[in-house]
């Protein structure tokens, strides 16, 4: 096992949950070699759908539900304990943690996946501007709106510390020096039990450093889904 005796390397693996619609750009660029919100322009999609659902969703039950932290999204709000900042991969020493994101999130991107839920129910009225003018600047994502994409699950091993932040976007040193002191008190057998590290990826993994497996679910929880894994 990669040890941190160079200061170079994390010492254990992370995962990353993700889905089929954006394997091909991490299998060709590396995981976080490519920023597909930024890109696809997701965060301007979403919000225009966060406006016109403000105009025309008041009533509407997901609106009521989700309305809050939709918007905490589109404004890329990172205040208090919750994070709706997106673009970076993130990464966890948890797996199922990684699992779980992408089971709870149909197009394997938080912010994705609500934008198409409340463009959806504005599709469903038959908002003009919605139809016609968004439709028109946002061709690529309508298209993406009626596929069906599978939960994808990537592990990266031999991380270079460089490459890391903590989750909020700070320095992960505190991290780095509390795994490796939890390390040296861990049998070779209870290694991978350790508390959960979420980190936030600002350099890209190579492909070379990844293995993933789609996401098969056996029974979904909202506290910890069972799955089983499958090469694709």
């Amino acid at each position: 096992m990669q040890t941190q005796d160079d200061n170079n390397y994390l010492p254990i693996p992370l995962y990353h949950g993700t889905s089929t619609l954006f394997l091909n750009s991490i299998i060709n660029n590396g995981l976080g070699g490519v920023d597909p919100i930024s890109e696809w322009k997701i965060i301007e999609l979403s919000k225009e759908v966060y406006q016109q659902s403000e105009l025309h969703l008041k009533g509407n039950s997901l609106f009521i539900k989700s309305a809050c932290s939709f918007k905490s999204m589109t404004e890329q709000s990172n205040l208090g304990c919750l994070n709706w900042q997106h673009g970076k991969p993130y990464l966890s020493s948890y797996e199922i943690t990684a699992a779980k994101y992408p089971i709870g999130n149909k197009f394997g991107s938080e912010i994705l996946t609500y934008t198409f839920e409340f463009l959806k129910e504005l599709i469903n009225l038959k908002i003009k501007y919605v139809m016609k003018d968004l439709y028109e600047k946002y061709r690529f994502l309508f298209d993406l709106l009626e596929t069906n994409p599978k939960p994808v699950l990537i592990k990266a091993t031999n991380i270079p510390i460089s490459a890391l932040l903590t989750e909020n976007g700070g320095d992960p040193k505190s991290y780095i020096n509390e795994i490796s002191d939890l390390l040296k008190y861990k049998s070779e057998n209870k290694k991978n039990n350790l508390p959960q590290f979420n980190f936030q990826l600002i350099s890209a993994i190579p492909i070379t450093k990844l293995n993933y497996w789609g996401i098969r679910v056996v029974n979904y929880s909202d506290i910890w889904p069972k799955y089983n894994l499958y090469e694709i």
